[in-house]
């Protein structure tokens, strides 16, 4: 599968150049909150994996059962990524006030990458997800329409988790 293939060389190879770039740049503690990030996304992958499927990897792709450390980085290059135009974009602004902005970039990245992962058979849902959706999507994509609330939830969850890691990091 050419799709797979092209995906999973795109992802390392962002997430790779995004810490490179960081690094860099002087970027403090790059590689701990790198890796910070790659276990909040992880728990919450082990949390929610019933729920979809990523179906076509290697056997060397996964971690457990459905679980691919690709998805994981691609997770932690989006969230970086996230970060990294939020905190430049509005640096003056409220760290409070920033995380709603995370969200609301979040979303916006994260709805087109999962329709596009639906579509080359990547990502689907699990029937007991798939079994309780509205069967409404979001125009123009096939992501049903209750990504609309459930991508902030589970990224609040784990930019809480990340900040919060970091913050006491800071603090020692």
């Amino acid at each position: 599968m050419i799709w797979l293939l092209l995906f999973e060389v795109f992802t390392i190879t962002f997430t790779i150049g995004l810490w490179i770039f960081m690094k860099n740049k002087g970027y403090k503690n790059i590689t701990r909150k790198f890796l910070i990030l790659f276990f909040s996304v992880l728990l919450f992958e082990f949390m929610s994996e019933p729920m979809w499927l990523n179906d076509g990897f290697q056997k060397w792709a996964y971690i457990w059962q459905d679980i691919t450390w690709i998805i994981t980085l691609g997770w932690v290059g989006i969230f970086m990524f996230t970060f990294l135009i939020v905190d430049y974009t509005f640096r003056k602004t409220p760290e409070k006030k920033k995380f709603w902005i995370y969200l609301l970039f979040l979303e916006a990245i994260v709805v087109p990458i999962e329709a596009g992962l639906v579509i080359s058979g990547i990502r689907s849902y699990a029937p007991i997800l798939a079994n309780t959706l509205s069967g409404y999507f979001i125009p123009l994509t096939n992501v049903p329409i209750e990504a609309v609330y459930a991508v902030p939830l589970f990224t609040s969850l784990i930019i809480c988790f990340y900040k919060y890691a970091n913050y006491l990091f800071d603090r020692r």
